[in-house]
């Protein structure tokens, strides 16, 4: 079980970078570095010169940068699938008498075969919205999958040692939380691809003009992620009034599911009053995937609604 636990962490470590990678992506503008799927430019290996493009190809098509940093988050993602693979197969193996283990690790390993596909139809489409929005919640839920089965191999292994904190009501209001940041990284997809829209078509207009010309979307998006913050800090500070040991690993991602929230409501005002950094809508997608994580983590490590403190 040990060594399962060490890949499984492993495999959810890459996923949440193959997240970071895929964001720089999308900040990058990079989504159609590669205009075709699995190929780039008809090629196993992107052209480096446009004397290497396929015949009756527009050079003006082809960019070197993006076309690699779309190749290579290709490459990570076909690495990553592999490790899933493996977590499967040795979930399989070690874990077949665990359905809590080796049933997520299946989905996830089915999910990530979809999102491969899913990959090439959203080339295919142009970067569709929709289809965009739903690669990103595959990817949650995927990354959630694979995090899940980390903790469940940790508490299989060292069994009555990881004590669960006991939290009255706490999965449910966990899980209105995570419903919640779905729904909120969702609404964020559907901002960014508006205003990527408005840059298109008014590249002269500033970021504010941008925003003011999407003003029902970024408001109802700004709403949610006030209401997620008050939610959080609120259900945060029962939660370690209820926790018994404050070093119990609830304990401690309860204060990082509050720190990244704060710091996502900072980074949101800052993208709305000044302008559409790119590394501050790279942090944005990063600490939205690491704060579901969080919403997981606590999850598993509490236990149900009739414990009492």
């Amino acid at each position: 079980m040990k060594r399962f636990r060490r890949i499984s962490v492993i495999t959810t470590l890459l996923t949440y970078f193959l997240i970071f990678v895929g964001g720089l992506v999308r900040v990058a503008g990079a989504g159609l570095g590669c205009p075709d799927w699995p190929k780039c430019f008809d090629r196993w290996i992107p052209p480096v010169h446009v004397s290497q493009l396929p015949p009756g190809m527009d050079p003006i098509e082809f960019n070197f940068a993006l076309a690699w940093i779309e190749y290579v988050n290709r490459l990570i993602g076909v690495v990553i699938g592999f490790f899933i693979l493996l977590t499967t197969i040795l979930a399989l193996k070690y874990a077949r008498h665990l359905p809590k283990i080796w049933v997520p690790s299946v989905l996830a390993l089915v999910l990530v075969i979809f999102q491969g596909w899913l990959g090439g139809y959203v080339v295919a489409t142009e970067l569709q919205p929709v289809i965009v929005s739903l690669h990103m919640f595959l990817a949650l839920v995927i990354v959630s999958l694979l995090l899940y089965v980390s903790q469940q191999a940790y508490h299989a292994e060292f069994g009555e040692q990881a004590e669960r904190t006991a939290i009255p009501l706490g999965k449910p209001l966990v899980i209105l939380l995570w419903i919640g940041a779905i729904i909120q990284i969702i609404l964020g997809t559907q901002v960014r691809e508006a205003l990527e829209h408005m840059r298109e078509q008014f590249p002269l207009l500033s970021a504010q003009q941008w925003f003011e010309r999407i003003t029902w979307m970024d408001s109802l998006h700004a709403l949610v992620g006030v209401g997620m913050a008050v939610a959080t800090w609120l259900i945060g500070f029962y939660f370690l009034k209820r926790s018994r040991t404050s070093n119990s690993l609830a304990y401690a991602t309860t204060w990082g599911a509050m720190i990244l929230v704060a710091l996502q409501f900072i980074i949101g005002s800052f993208m709305m009053a000044i302008d559409l950094v790119a590394i501050a809508q790279l942090l944005h997608l990063v600490f939205a995937s690491l704060y579901l994580g969080s919403l997981l983590i606590i999850f598993t490590e509490i236990r149900g609604a009739h414990a009492s403190s």
